[in-house]
């Protein structure tokens, strides 16, 4: 099956929730205007490349401060920029990897297999003007009311 031909909304909102609740345990709620992502605040993005059964993308943008608390939560220890930035982008680029399985198995769930690359993740000041992802569907989720995006492309 194409997934370039599927809506992913309900897929990516059911993912997304089981991912953090049961990786974090924290709900991941849809977002609204009020969640918007500030553009002077730094932004923790990721991307992994889906081969079968269709090129696509997954991914995520996640704000510094929403990003030290999921990967505080995963770590059971309070993280901070200066000491923890490369297990935050290790913790991120897990949870990416697991939206990617999940958001598959939701999409097609008589898929037998599917073969995943390995997640980039990098932080992006001024995100707002080094936009990468404009070419993805965005979906906007917030956990305590602060904003991230979930992404995502098929070729």
């Amino acid at each position: 099956m194409d997934l370039a031909s599927i809506n992913v909304q309900e897929g990516m909102s059911e993912a997304i929730g089981e991912v953090l609740e049961n990786m974090a345990f924290m709900e991941a709620l849809p977002g609204g205007e009020e969640n918007a992502l500030d553009p002077d605040e730094p932004v923790f993005y990721t991307r992994l490349p889906i081969y079968k059964p269709t090129p696509s993308t997954v991914g995520l943008v996640v704000p510094q401060g929403l990003a030290l608390s999921l990967a505080g939560a995963l770590m059971m220890k309070e993280c901070t920029m200066d000491e923890d930035e490369f297990e935050v982008l290790d913790v991120l680029s897990e949870l990416t990897n697991t939206l990617a399985g999940s958001l598959l198995t939701h999409l097609l769930p008589e898929l037998d297999s599917f073969e995943l690359g390995l997640p980039e993740c990098r932080v992006i000041g001024n995100w707002d003007t080094k936009r990468e992802w404009s070419d993805c569907q965005e979906f906007l989720y917030q956990v305590d009311e602060q904003g991230f995006y979930c992404l995502w492309r098929s070729h």
